[in-house]
């Protein structure tokens, strides 16, 4: 049986109030609902400028700032000039790229928007009451929120002696000595990255995973190095509850470790 489920893909559009002009007259939104910035991809959000007649603002020149604001209220994350869409009719879009908001954590947001007219930098109207600072979130909808690198436990006693074996694997590893990381509990993901830092390193570095934390290891993947001074990833995929890895040299050292 075959299912369809119907997504749409729409700009943001946000109706907002200028007091331009000489008409006494006042016009406010009756409603101003919160814009979604989504971490992960690229944003458009387009803002209507209205003056208090309800007519459109020309934008013709005019270099309109929006600002991000925290939740706290006490930092401006982004600031940024709207780009014209259709300015004879006061359209502008905030244009903003997945780079440019990866490092700020989904939270409760505010923006504001700033316009000159003629020698004076005025607020724009984002709410019903007349106010510069319209809510804002920032959300991880399209991508899961940010996990942090956890160091591991790092073998002690390195680096070991150098030994010349003229960088021969199979010489070094007939004397090795084996050591292993501290066990991560991967919390059942199903893909686990680990981060090594080698240097002067003669040997293999392997992945194990058990499905215990205290025995019945087995071999994940194995990688051999010969005199390699460098940072290498690995990506585990699969059902593994606990993974450490194993490193079996004579010669070399493992600074860090780090696993997420």
């Amino acid at each position: 049986m075959a299912y369809s489920t119907q997504v749409f893909i729409y700009t943001q559009r946000q109706i907002v109030v200028l007091l331009f002009g000489n008409s006494p007259r006042s016009y406010m939104p009756q409603y101003s609902k919160p814009l979604t910035l989504h971490r992960g991809v690229d944003n458009q959000i387009q803002f209507q400028f209205l003056n208090q007649e309800q007519k459109p603002v020309d934008l013709t020149g005019k270099s309109i700032t929006c600002r991000v604001i925290n939740s706290e209220g006490n930092a401006v994350l982004i600031r940024k000039a709207l780009t014209p869409t259709l300015a004879l009719n006061g359209l502008a879009t905030l244009d903003l790229n997945a780079a440019e908001i990866e490092d700020f954590p989904a939270q409760k947001a505010y923006y504001s928007l700033e316009i000159p007219v003629g020698s004076f930098d005025y607020p724009v109207f984002v709410d019903q009451n007349a106010g510069a600072r319209g809510d804002m979130y920032i959300v991880n909808s399209v991508l899961p929120a940010f996990v942090p690198s956890a160091n591991v436990t790092i073998p002690t006693g390195q680096p070991f002696p150098n030994i010349d074996l003229n960088n021969n694997i199979n010489n070094v590893l007939s004397n090795a000595n084996t050591y292993y990381s501290s066990v991560i509990n991967t919390q059942n993901n199903p893909i686990l990255t680990l981060q090594t830092s080698l240097i002067e390193y003669n040997g293999d570095v392997s992945v194990l995973g058990s499905s215990i934390v205290d025995g019945d290891w087995y071999i994940i993947r194995t990688e051999e190095y010969a005199n390699t001074t460098d940072t290498y990833g690995y990506t585990v995929r699969g059902y593994h509850p606990y993974v450490k890895m194993q490193f079996t040299s004579n010669t070399g050292a493992v600074t860090n470790i780090l696993a997420r």
